[in-house]
């Protein structure tokens, strides 16, 4: 494949990612309550869990793993997951869609290991260290909607952000890695995703 055929491909995925997480933004809101009825066995409660998410985690899973047959299998782990362990979500470890992108990383780490070659190990180093404010950005197009919400952000919020949904790490994780208060974690995302959900829908 050529340098420019690459190019265009990368473009194609960063922007498809940018409308899932903005569309999934706007549906982050009802997903608790989803959730809870998933709990309780509710098979239509878990299709529109289904069609909310599954951009979110495939855009995830394709981000970790660079190939769609393997992102796609991914997502039918992560959602066999969510039908049988909905009842194990705990809101105060976290948002419905850090439970959902926590779950959506390790599979795909899980799925790199198997793959035993040097350049799948490169990407689980990478993809377990914390991420420059900066690389949050720079995972979507310049000029999109995501893009220029999360500019917007104050460096410390970016990479919260990019924490949260993009390692999948719990309010209580990011606050040790950063040596920062939970209450202070806590408040910076909650207002952070208000931003982002606000310039989103305009």
């Amino acid at each position: 494949m050529s340098l420019e055929s690459n190019e265009k491909t990368s473009l194609a995925a960063r922007a498809g990612a940018e409308r899932e997480v903005a569309s999934t933004l706007r549906d982050s809101g009802s997903l608790e309550a989803v959730v809870a009825d998933i709990s309780a066995g509710h098979a239509p409660a878990f299709d529109d869990f289904y069609h909310k998410t599954v951009g979110f985690v495939f855009a995830i899973a394709r981000n970790v793993l660079r190939t769609r047959e393997d992102a796609e299998e991914v997502v039918c782990d992560v959602f066999v997951a969510v039908w049988k362990n909905a009842p194990q979500y705990d809101r105060a470890r976290g948002s419905v869609l850090a439970w959902l992108a926590t779950m959506t990383r390790n599979r795909s780490i899980d799925k790199l290991r198997t793959r035993r070659l040097r350049d799948d190990v490169d990407a689980v180093d990478e993809w377990s260290s914390a991420p420059a404010p900066e690389d949050t950005l720079h995972l979507f197009e310049s000029g999109t909607a995501v893009h220029r919400a999360l500019a917007e952000l104050a460096p410390v919020c970016r990479l919260l952000i990019g924490m949260a949904f993009f390692q999948g790490m719990s309010h209580q994780e990011m606050a040790t890695r950063l040596s920062m208060p939970l209450g202070t974690v806590k408040s910076k995302i909650r207002r952070s995703l208000g931003l982002l959900k606000t310039r989103i829908a305009m």
